[in-house]
């Protein structure tokens, strides 16, 4: 992903008071930083769909091609140039689609955008905060070409532990074990959120949250959930109760399940997320958020999964 940062640089001049220059190392920053490593597996797996749409148009191409191959000395000079017309038509759809998606302001770029202008306004405001914390005048970019800074003077490490902090610890304490996490399609409440497929939207920006979470808990995928699903007899994810819902965990040998409902009505956007222990059937703790704009669904949903989590390292 397209990743630029725009640190506090303020130009350095010879002061007659004493100015004092932090340093920081971005691209550290940015590999280090729980939100922006489950914000590429999010944008990898957006790109891969769309990577998978222009294939498809591709072979359709490939395959009206090799019919007028096979068919050409059969087609009368009408049937061939409409043929030659369909291909040509098919060409500049498939071009257009490329530049749309691929090309400058496309959609990879506009998601690029979505996923990491959030993320790069909180990297900036923890340096400034801890900059400001410090006592530095200026603080710079060792990516951008300063050769040397000395340790006490680099901030880095202060910026990526303020950063993470809303993450809590990243590796499990010796000896215990991973628990087991699925997640499962939203309730859609009404039939705008059907229309929006907001349930499954819900479902799998928890699950790639919760990716990035792996050193920490083994994750099912979704398709694992609606494997099970099907195999318990439900015609589709949307069919699932709370009961059945935890039967499907128990077979998962899942130690937590996520559960939803969401609604929709114009551009507002409600969902509750739940929190549920299988074995006892314990509801850990839910969670209920109302954001205005779809594009924030993402984050608030994030939030919302953090808050519940924290619950688990409650005794």
């Amino acid at each position: 992903m397209k990743k630029n940062l725009l640190f506090l640089m303020i130009p350095v001049f010879l002061l007659a008071k004493e100015v004092k220059i932090g340093f920081v190392e971005s691209k550290k920053i940015i590999s280090e930083y729980q939100a922006t490593k489950s914000a590429n597996i999010q944008f990898n797996e957006y790109v891969g769909v769309l990577r998978d749409s222009a294939s498809r148009l591709q072979i359709n191409i490939e395959k009206i091609k090799n019919e007028l191959e096979a068919q050409k000395l059969l087609l009368s000079e009408e049937a061939r140039l409409k043929k030659m017309d369909e291909i040509e038509t098919f060409n500049r759809s498939y071009n257009q689609f490329l530049q749309d998606i691929f090309g400058p302001g496309g959609k990879v770029e506009l998601k690029n955008d979505e996923l990491m202008a959030p993320l790069l306004k909180k990297i900036n405001d923890a340096v400034a905060k801890i900059a400001q914390g410090e006592g530095f005048s200026a603080v710079m970019d060792l990516t951008e070409g300063v050769y040397f800074a000395s340790p006490d003077l680099n901030l880095t490490e202060l910026v990526i532990n303020d950063l993470n902090r809303e993450y809590g610890p990243q590796t499990l304490p010796t000896g215990e074990a991973k628990k087991t996490i699925a997640v499962f399609y939203f309730r859609e409440e009404n039939e705008e959120a059907k229309n929006a497929d907001l349930g499954q939207t819900c479902q799998n920006q928890l699950y790639t949250a919760l990716k990035s979470k792996s050193n920490l808990y083994n994750i099912v995928s979704p398709a694992q959930v609606n494997s099970e699903i099907l195999k318990k007899g439900i015609p589709t994810p949307r069919n699932v109760d709370d009961t059945q819902a935890i039967n499907i965990g128990a077979s998962l040998l899942c130690d937590y399940i996520i559960l939803g409902r969401v609604s929709k009505s114009g551009s507002r956007v409600e969902f509750t997320i739940t929190l549920k222990e299988v074995k006892g059937s314990r509801e850990v703790g839910h969670r209920t958020s109302t954001v205005l704009e779809d594009i924030k669904l993402t984050e608030s949903l994030n939030n919302e999964l953090l808050t519940l989590l924290s619950e688990l390292k409650t005794p």
